[in-house]
């Protein structure tokens, strides 16, 4: 039971890192171009989406790897 909660938790709490890191990097990003011209897409922006999706889907990813085995 305990190790079943363990793969549950781990990976959501991976996800989670990997969002707020994303999200930490995007409003870093805008938060230190705010005196330049409205640039909405960089490349800052798009890593920050990008770990914001792959943190979304980490937990499906890794539990759907753990049940194939």
């Amino acid at each position: 039971m305990l190790d079943r909660v363990k793969g549950m938790i781990i990976p959501h709490f991976i996800g989670l890192c990997f969002m707020a890191g994303g999200w930490f990097i995007s409003i870093m990003n805008v938060g230190l171009t705010r005196f330049q011209p409205d640039i909405l897409f960089t490349k800052w922006t798009l890593s920050g989406l990008a770990l914001i999706v792959l943190g979304a889907y980490i937990p499906d990813i890794w539990q759907k790897i753990r049940g194939s085995k």
